[in-house]
């Protein structure tokens, strides 16, 4: 029993040690009004957008990294130092900026990571472009607009199929609920991100992931 007992507190401890930290922030000029900025992570392999409302989120910051805001051809560089969410006001123009916590986005939690950091994602396809492209399927279009999504083995995947007993289907999510493609209407469709392979959403990321945002919910996260 108690070899048992160390047993689930060894894997409970495993399983917290490699759980995802959400890191929260948002990006303002001095005037209030959001950047839409590029932000990564100096020296390592995550990088994100910040949304209209200057809003982004990322995952396990450690607190020596070093942010990079990129605003058309500028860039401003923050130390995380320590803080576990950050709130920046950058003047461009005057190349002057202030950086803070935030309690109030710590406890957003994962409300800001509406799209994971990926070292390896496509721009975007449009709803326009989806619609324009004449197909009422949804997963049609999609695939009409990006080739190397097929349809494997029944499976929506974009790599070969891994074995015949280890499924290679993406992760399709939509507004960040699992979705099946067929219940979602391309009409009502903002935009659709693909990613080749992303650890940041867990195993079932690794074969890729289709990141749907409807004309609805495309403002999910209210301040």
């Amino acid at each position: 029993m108690k070899r048992m007992l160390a047993m689930i507190l060894m894997l409970a401890c495993a399983v917290g040690a490699t759980a995802e930290v959400p890191f929260n922030g948002l990006i303002t000029a001095p005037d209030g009004r959001g950047l839409k900025v590029r932000v990564s992570v100096a020296g390592r392999d995550k990088r994100t957008l910040s949304d209209g409302k200057g809003r982004f989120g990322l995952t396990d910051i450690e607190a020596d990294d070093t942010l990079l805001f990129v605003y058309k051809r500028d860039t401003l560089r923050v130390d995380v130092a320590g803080r576990r969410s950050i709130s920046v006001v950058w003047d461009v123009e005057g190349d002057e900026y202030s950086a803070k916590e935030d309690e109030d986005l710590v406890n957003f939690g994962f409300g800001y990571v509406k799209r994971r950091e990926s070292t390896d994602y496509t721009s975007g396809i449009s709803g326009d472009r989806l619609r324009a492209t004449g197909c009422s399927n949804l997963e049609d279009a999609i695939m009409m607009c990006y080739p190397g999504l097929k349809r494997i083995g029944g499976e929506l995947c974009l790599h070969t199929q891994n074995s015949i007993n280890s499924s290679s289907a993406v992760l399709v999510l939509c507004d960040n609920v699992e979705v099946n493609l067929e219940t979602i209407n391309v009409n009502d469709v903002k935009s659709v991100e693909i990613l080749k392979g992303s650890n940041m959403y867990g195993f079932r990321g690794v074969n890729g992931v289709v990141l749907i945002t409807t004309l609805s919910g495309s403002d999910i996260i209210k301040q």
